[in-house]
């Protein structure tokens, strides 16, 4: 037997399995780092849902509170006698004091007790709590078309104005809303 047919083995060093399991490492980062993307995604999409629910809600709240204001809604403070306790949810606006929607909100870090606010009593909405409302009792002001002048404006061309704030939580409480209003009749 001649030596020339037979082959002596080379010692392998390892560099294939070594190239595999590199990029076995790089493949399962990726993996790990798009179903993080996605998860994240998917808050920011609850996170917008639960604000346009909040949104919904305080608006449903507003058109509530105008229909309690000018149908006067017996068993609530939407009546016009309600202004002068200024508690409630109906308050009357002084010059010189803070006014009623920024003295009373229900949102941290303030927390006014609810007695300062006023219940949607509305159909059911799928938010964490019960919208609420003030309405705040403005200085009446002229009609429109109204004469300033010679006495017509303290003659009975008056208006009455109110501010309408409502509030709400959306799907969970860390989304608020809050809206205004003003009206007159």
């Amino acid at each position: 037997m001649s030596r020339t047919n037979l082959r002596v083995p080379k010692r392998q060093r390892g560099v294939v399995l070594f190239t595999a399991l590199v990029l076995l490492v790089i493949l399962t980062l990726v993996g790990v780092m798009l179903s993080r993307l996605q998860t994240v995604e998917e808050r920011i999409s609850q996170n917008d849902q639960d604000h346009q629910l909040a949104v919904q809600a305080a608006e449903a709240t507003l058109r509530y509170a105008e229909y309690c204001l000018f149908n006067q809604l017996p068993g609530t403070n939407c009546v016009p006698g309600a202004f002068a306790n200024n508690t409630g949810g109906a308050y009357t606006w002084e010059s010189g004091i803070p006014d009623a929607w920024q003295a009373n909100n229900p949102f941290p870090p303030t927390n006014s007790p609810a007695a300062a606010f006023m219940a949607y009593g509305g159909p059911a909405l799928p938010v964490v709590g019960v919208p609420q409302f003030l309405i705040e009792q403005l200085p009446a002001t002229a009609a429109p078309g109204m004469n300033l002048g010679m006495g017509g404006y303290s003659s009975g061309g008056q208006i009455g104005v109110f501010r309408i704030t409502a509030y709400s939580y959306g799907g969970d409480t860390n989304a608020t809303a809050e809206l205004q209003e003003i009206d007159w009749n």
